[in-house]
């Protein structure tokens, strides 16, 4: 059985989530059925997701793309979408291609980001799959092009099973997925490697030797919609309430300066010597392994891995409610949790623990077997696994055979020497409007819109 899994990020600093979910899911599907081989379709240029592939030994195809979801609150300008169109649609050439040569038994979309090895599947009728481990617009600013209720409704349309990490993300997306394709598996973590390296010595001190008060931990990439900010503002309130509480951030940023904008927010509240930042690091657990309560203080998560990773170390976890985490953390026997928007309830979990440190160790003590009750059988990889290979077979959903003549209408106006994206738009309005037949008629009404944009 071929499988073709797509990913769309080069992973340039460290795997995300979605990308170590899916080594897990491939890896737990190999152990069950050696004969599975998968083959991947993942972003250019080389980043740590490839080198995974080529530890694995696992075959893949790396292309240029971007995707139907940009990072912008607002549309692309015509002149862009025209020019990241070219790029994209040769992505789905090359894909389709690349399933002729090896037709996949079944493809899986790993990814809300980039549709394009989909598109690839639904040209040749290969039935087809997606995981779905983010929201895109709400947890990572991004700008669905045609609005989330299309994109979230065109993949529920090429896809015979949609997978979510969570009962969270399974509810955001039966408003526009029918409910039958819809089931949630839940990511597993590392435990073992967790567990093995629990004891070593952290790379960098986490929290201030002298410091008598509560430690917190907080794992993930250091950026807004993490929400750093929030326990830095805790902390500052903890303060006013004399209490003691340092915090340590283990995660590595994308934006430069992002460290320093989050020490000057702890400077102006008195307790930047409260504050460590241990960047990125291959090892986590020894970090987590030496706070007394650990935090997940995003805006909102589709799972909430490092609130599982927490739990299977035995560490208290406060969460901020929305998404996934909520799911994981009982209240008041395994953690708390709190409104993302509501700091003085972020500071109350914590100044709970501070004042009763032995309530942290009960609620540590509980958080193993709570996680493994959650994430048990029947909503984990292996009913995906079963979920997916009962696709194989059959048909997929395939779009007319005039789609893959539009898939290779941007690359053909590019090659005939457009100067620029807008000048590739007014040359497909020319060659619009000298169309005729059957073609000409389909373009009439696009070619409208198409003239007012090369007037522009």
């Amino acid at each position: 059985m071929l499988v073709s899994f797509a990913n769309h990020s080069t992973a340039p600093v460290s795997l995300g989530g979605a990308e170590r979910s899916l080594i897990r899911f491939v890896e737990d599907w190999q152990s069950r059925d050696p004969s599975m081989t998968p083959s991947f379709i993942t972003k250019a240029p080389r980043g740590k997701f490839i080198e995974a592939l080529d530890e694995r030994g696992w075959r893949y195809q790396a292309l240029r793309f971007r995707g139907w979801a940009l990072p912008s609150s607002q549309p692309a300008p015509a002149a862009e979408r025209a020019a990241f169109a070219t790029v994209d649609y040769a992505a789905v050439r090359a894909i389709i291609a690349e399933y002729e040569r090896n037709r996949p038994d079944l493809v899986v979309t790993n990814t809300l980001v980039a549709p394009w090895a989909s598109f690839a599947a639904a040209v040749l009728g290969i039935p087809q799959a997606w995981f779905v481990r983010e929201y895109g617009d709400l947890d990572h600013g991004l700008h669905f092009q045609s609005g989330r209720a299309a994109t979230l409704g065109d993949i529920g349309l090429f896809s015979g099973a949609v997978i979510t990490n969570s009962e969270a993300m399974r509810d955001h997306l039966a408003e526009h997925i029918p409910a039958e394709k819809l089931s949630v598996a839940y990511p597993i973590v590392d435990t073992e490697r967790l567990l093995r390296t629990r004891s070593d010595t952290p790379t960098v001190t986490p929290f201030p030797e002298d410091d008598p008060g509560l430690r917190i931990t907080v794992v993930g990439r250091v950026e807004e919609s993490k929400g750093q900010h929030r326990v830095i503002d805790a902390l500052g309130a903890l303060r006013e309430r004399g209490v003691t509480a340092s915090v340590c951030f283990v995660g590595g940023w994308k934006h430069p300066g992002e460290d320093q904008r989050l020490t000057d927010r702890a400077r102006a509240l008195g307790i930047a010597d409260h504050v460590v930042f241990a960047g990125e690091q291959r090892d986590t657990a020894p970090f987590i392994d030496a706070a007394d309560v650990c935090v997940t203080p995003s805006t909102i998560e589709a799972f909430g891995r490092t609130t599982a990773e927490y739990m299977t170390l035995g560490r208290a976890v406060v969460a901020s409610r929305q998404g996934g985490s909520a799911e994981l953390v009982e209240p008041g026997v395994t953690g708390a949790l709190f409104d993302a928007d509501d700091t003085a309830g972020l500071a109350d979990a914590l100044a709970a623990y501070a004042a009763d440190p032995a309530s942290a160790g009960r609620h540590g003590a509980a958080a193993p077997d709570r996680l493994a009750t959650v994430v048990g059988a029947g909503r984990d990889n292996g009913a995906a696994i079963e979920r997916l290979v009962a696709l194989v077979g059959t048909e997929g959903y395939r779009l007319p055979q005039v789609a893959r003549y539009w898939f290779e209408l941007p690359g053909a106006y590019a090659s005939l020497g457009a100067t620029s994206a807008r000048a590739a738009v007014g040359l497909l309005a020319n060659r619009v409007r000298s169309r005729s037949g059957l073609v000409g008629r389909v373009l009439a009404r696009p070619g409208v819109v198409m003239r007012k944009l090369a007037r522009r």
